[in-house]
């Protein structure tokens, strides 16, 4: 039974989930003329995708040596965990914008739920065996920090509606 959740929630950190949800999530937001929100989102989406993938050449690190794995082994290196790193991102963004239109009840639920989502598609990779804790724990941060930093910047370059 663990093992088919964390082969799902897997996914919930892949680009071919989230790209396409912020995609369409940042359209809306654009024709609502909620600029700075469609660029915190994909730009923070992007971003991160962007950093982990030009770490991953860098470090070049091998992924676990680990028989009988129940998914396939990705074919790139293994630190930092880009699946992290964007569900980090993502959620972070999704939590920032939602935040800003909710109570400060509401805004703890947001981000509860967000970053429990995060968190657990890093658990599923170390689950998974085919991230070192380590990987998850960079690709987290590095998710983290991009979309704090773009948060900081859009607000001083774009007006937030």
């Amino acid at each position: 039974m663990m093992d088919l959740f964390f082969r799902t929630i897997t996914w919930g950190g892949s680009l071919m989930v989230l790209l396409p949800l912020a995609l369409l999530i940042s359209l809306l937001f654009y024709a609502r003329g909620r600029i700075g929100d469609a660029a915190l989102l994909l730009g923070g989406l992007l971003g991160a995708s962007l950093f982990v993938h030009i770490l991953k050449r860098l470090f070049a690190r091998p992924r676990p040596e680990v028989e009988n794995l129940l998914v396939a082994m990705p074919p790139d290196f293994s630190f930092p965990s880009a699946h992290t790193g964007q569900a980090v991102a993502f959620s972070i963004a999704c939590a920032l914008i939602l935040s800003r239109q909710n109570e400060l009840t509401g805004a703890l639920v947001i981000w509860g739920m967000l970053l429990a989502f995060a968190v657990l598609v890093g658990v599923s990779r170390v689950y998974l065996q085919v991230h070192y804790l380590s990987d998850v724990l960079v690709g987290a941060l590095l998710g983290g920090c991009w979309v704090l930093l773009l948060s900081r910047l859009l607000g001083l370059w774009l007006p937030r509606s």
